[in-house]
C-alpha cells in the first residue's frame, strides 16, 4: 500500500479568458498559471505579470494531475481517485471516480473523449469515461512504476519512473513501444512538440532530454536539450510557440524556456511545483491533431492536453524526491517531508 501524502502540484497556463467556478468567482486571464499544490491541498493561481499567487479552490485530499474535458469541467487526480469540479455550479464531486492505487499523471483524450489516469501505486493506466466509469485497465509489459502521461493527436506517451523507459502507443490501442531510456528512478514529465519530437524531464540530473522523431514511429537516441534546472525537475509543457514551461521543485520555481533551450523567465515563490499544464491556441503536428479550438498542453509528469470549448486534453504525474522515497520505502520507514 502506498502513501497518499506526496508533494505535488500541477500548473495550467491560460492563453484565453475563462471563468472557473472559484470560491471567489475569479477570472483566469490569458497567461495565468494554475497550480495544484499538494502542501496546501488546494489549487492556486499564479499571475505571471505580478508573480502573485492566490487560492482558486480547495480539495479534500492530495491534488496531483489536472485535466479539462470538452465542456470545460476540471478533473483532479486526488489520492487514489479522480475528483470533478464543475465551474458553472462551483461544485466539487469528490466521489467522481475511485481507482486502485495512488494517482499520478492524468490526461484527457478528445479522440475517445476519455480520461487516462496513471496509477503509480498499481503500475497501470485506468481509462475512465466522463460518467466516472472504468473503461479498461492498460498494462505495459516490463514497466515497474508508471508515472507521467501525455496525449496528442491520438498518440499516448507514458514514462516509467522505475526503469527510466519512455513508451509510445495510441489512446485506442494496447501495444506500446519503448523509444528510449532516460534515468532509472528519475524519469518524469513527457511532452510532444509540433514536429512529433518527444521531450522528457530527467528528475535527478536537472535536464530536459529529447528523442527526435524520424518518422514512421521511429525516434533517435536521447540528447540533452535543456540543462541547469534546479533539481528535481518535474513538470514539463511545450507551447505552440515552441516554449517549454518547467517546474523546478527544489527551487520552488517555474521557468519558461525558449524553443532553442535558452531561459526566457523564471518565477520564484511557487510552492512545491511538480506537474504543469499550458492552455494555448491549438498546436499542430505531433500525430493527428484534433479539430479543436484550443490545445491544453499538459506536462506534469509531463503530459500534454488539448483543450477547447469542445475538446481538451491534459495530463499529469511527477513527484518530488521526498514523495518517491515515501512511496518506495517499507511502510515502517515512511516519513512525512
Amino acid at each position: 500500500m502506498f502513501m497518499f501524502a506526496s508533494q505535488k502540484s500541477m500548473l495550467i497556463v491560460c492563453s484565453f479568458t475563462c471563468l472557473v467556478g472559484l470560491s471567489s468567482a475569479a477570472t483566469i486571464s490569458p497567461g495565468d498559471i494554475i497550480i495544484s499544490n499538494h502542501t496546501g491541498s488546494n489549487v492556486q493561481l499564479l499571475d505571471p505579470n505580478t508573480s502573485a499567487v492566490s487560492t482558486l479552490l480547495s480539495v479534500a485530499g492530495t491534488p496531483i494531475g489536472l485535466a479539462f474535458d470538452g465542456s470545460g469541467e476540471l478533473y483532479i487526480n486526488v489520492n487514489n481517485g479522480i475528483q470533478k469540479f464543475d465551474p458553472v455550479s462551483d461544485t466539487l464531486n469528490a466521489a467522481f471516480y475511485t481507482g486502485v492505487g495512488q494517482r499520478e499523471g492524468l490526461t484527457f483524450d478528445p479522440t475517445t473523449n476519455h480520461l487516462f489516469s496513471v496509477s503509480f501505486g498499481s503500475d497501470h493506466i485506468e481509462e475512465v469515461d466522463l460518467a466516472g466509469h472504468l473503461v479498461r485497465t492498460i498494462n505495459i509489459a516490463g514497466s515497474t512504476q508508471l508515472l507521467g502521461i501525455s496525449a496528442r493527436g491520438g498518440e499516448l506517451v507514458v514514462t516509467d519512473a522505475g526503469t527510466g523507459n519512455v513508451y509510445v502507443g495510441t489512446t485506442t490501442g494496447s501495444t506500446f513501444a519503448t523509444i528510449g531510456n532516460v534515468d532509472a528512478g528519475a524519469t518524469y514529465a513527457p511532452d510532444i512538440d509540433a514536429s512529433g519530437n518527444i521531450f522528457v524531464n530527467d528528475f535527478n540530473r536537472g535536464q530536459t532530454v529529447r528523442f527526435a522523431a524520424f518518422g514512421g514511429g521511429s525516434f533517435g537516441p536521447k540528447t540533452t536539450f535543456i540543462s541547469g534546472l534546479s533539481e528535481p525537475a518535474n513538470g514539463l509543457s511545450i507551447g505552440d510557440d515552441g516554449s517549454f514551461t518547467i517546474s523546478e521543485f527544489g527551487a520552488n520555481a517555474i521557468s519558461v524556456w525558449n524553443s532553442n533551450g535558452t531561459l526566457r523567465q523564471r518565477y520564484p515563490g511557487v510552492m512545491s511545483p511538480d506537474e504543469l499544464v499550458v492552455v494555448a491556441p491549438i498546436r499542430s503536428g505531433g500525430g493527428t491533431p484534433e479539430p479543436s479550438t484550443f490545445a491544453l498542453l499538459i506536462s506534469g509528469v509531463g503530459a500534454l492536453f488539448m483543450f477547447s470549448r469542445q475538446k481538451h486534453a491534459s495530463s499529469r504525474g511527477a513527484r518530488s524526491a521526498r514523495a518517491k522515497r515515501r512511496r518506495l520505502a517499507p511502510a515502517g520507514n515512511r516519513t512525512n517531508a
